[in-house]
């Protein structure tokens, strides 16, 4: 079966002197969204998935400490979660260059609808147990394996190559938005309305999301010919093996999945064990981070012709690590809020970058299948997670976060370094935005 071939280096730039930073006007943070009917419509459909999605993360957490207290089942709740990203995700980005990603998209999201609805009636009628949760997050998680490859597939498809890292960065603003707005408000619903009550405020943002997907056009595949279902499978990875630049930017981002992401996930234990500031705290410590992250996504989103994407990721990586060993020693509330928004600040640089590189160097017919083997890297979290959550039971949050952390800047200097991809990460980037941007043309 022929695969398209992986992107060669090639010479050429931006037309920008090497080295130079362009002055961006800052009107243009939107661009691309402007006089962009279907992208608008995907974009106000990504903040109603943020804002269910950001809420729901706040409440589960939140009630697993309350009604289990156990930072050990935290780590067990983020395996339950990852695992079927880790097995249905290559499965999901075959079937995301098969099908109609506006049908995808609507299914997975109204999965997410259902689900979220199920966990509201169980701890409104006080029938939640924990097995419930295994259940429910596991069909959640395949939801999500299939949601998410699409939802980045559309962006591609929607915006002009010109303008796809701003819309990836203002795409990914949209996220740190609703980290900064939901979880405050998740948190702060709690008292008045219960878990349960504010659970349901998060069904009505996921269903908001469905109702921006019916607003789209439909979106089938657009592919030369036909291939079986086995042949797209294995097409997808040997594209992504005759690669070096995808396989580095893969590497790269798998390495904070295993080594710094799970503080995440021992977030409420800072805020009820660490700080004692309860579940208000808990969403302002997620606010905090999202406000460092939507400044991280907003420079990204001015910096669409800046040549040297590879410094951003590389700088984005260490002030993330750095930031995070910090955060997690400090014995302080309001200084862990500083720390955690710088944190989120490199955190979303490298993320961008990263993603709008992938999605610069691929070509659209495997699009669906390089960005499933990304979400891959989450199935990834609970080689970190669950044993951060175990050793948290027995020496505490604040050393297993520092040490996780002071592994992922070593790690991530190893792979930059010890990889010759990236030093021509930047001519691949700019040789496939040009490459692409002719297609478009």
């Amino acid at each position: 079966m022929a695969v398209p071939s992986p992107p060669t280096v090639a010479s050429g730039g931006n037309g920008l002197p090497r080295g130079a930073l362009p002055l961006t006007n800052w009107r243009q943070t939107f661009s691309s969204l402007s006089g962009n009917r279907d992208f608008k419509f995907l974009f106000a459909g990504n903040i109603g998935f943020f804002f269910g999605m950001n809420m729901m993360i706040i409440l589960s957490a939140w009630l697993v400490m309350k009604e289990w207290d156990d930072a050990a089942k935290l780590g067990e709740l983020m395996a339950w979660v990852a695992l079927p990203m880790l097995v249905l995700a290559p499965v999901a980005g075959v079937v995301t260059d098969r099908v109609d990603k506006r049908k995808l998209l609507l299914i997975a999201q109204s999965m997410l609808v259902i689900t979220s609805s199920i966990v509201a009636a169980l701890i409104i009628t006080d029938a939640i147990e924990f097995w419930h949760l295994r259940v429910v997050y596991m069909v959640s998680s395949a939801a999500f394996a299939f949601n998410m490859p699409a939802r980045q597939a559309l962006v591609a498809l929607l915006v002009p190559r010109d303008k796809l890292m701003n819309a990836v960065a203002i795409s990914t603003a949209a996220m740190n938005a609703s980290r900064i707005v939901a979880p405050p408000l998740a948190g702060l619903l709690v008292t008045p309305l219960g878990i349960g009550g504010a659970y349901v405020l998060s069904t009505v943002f996921y269903a908001s999301a469905v109702a921006a997907a019916l607003m789209l056009p439909a979106m089938p595949p657009k592919r030369e010919r036909k291939f079986t279902f086995f042949e797209d499978f294995v097409g997808g990875f040997a594209y992504i093996r005759r690669s070096p630049v995808l396989l580095s930017l893969i590497l790269f981002a798998t390495v904070p999945m295993i080594f710094a992401m799970p503080y995440m996930t021992l977030l409420p234990v800072f805020a009820d064990r660490v700080w004692h500031v309860g579940s208000t705290g808990f969403g302002v410590l997620q606010a905090a981070s999202g406000v460092g992250g939507l400044a991280g996504a907003f420079l990204v989103a001015n910096l669409g012709a800046y040549p040297k994407k590879t410094r951003l990721m590389l700088g984005g990586a260490l002030g993330f690590g750095g930031f995070l060993i910090l955060f997690a020693l400090t014995p302080w509330f309001y200084l862990a809020l500083v720390f955690i928004a710088l944190l989120g600040f490199g955190s979303m640089v490298v993320t961008t970058v990263n993603n709008t590189a992938i999605q610069l160097v691929i070509p659209h017919e495997v699009r669906g299948r390089v960005m499933s083997v990304m979400m891959m890297t989450f199935g990834l979290m609970p080689l970190g997670s669950v044993p951060a959550g175990i050793m948290a039971e027995r020496v505490g949050a604040p050393p297993v976060v520092a040490v996780s952390a002071g592994l992922f800047v070593v790690a991530a200097l190893l792979v930059f370094l010890l990889n010759p991809a990236f030093r021509s990460l930047d001519r691949e980037i700019a040789a496939g935005q040009e490459r692409m941007e002719a297609l478009d043309g």
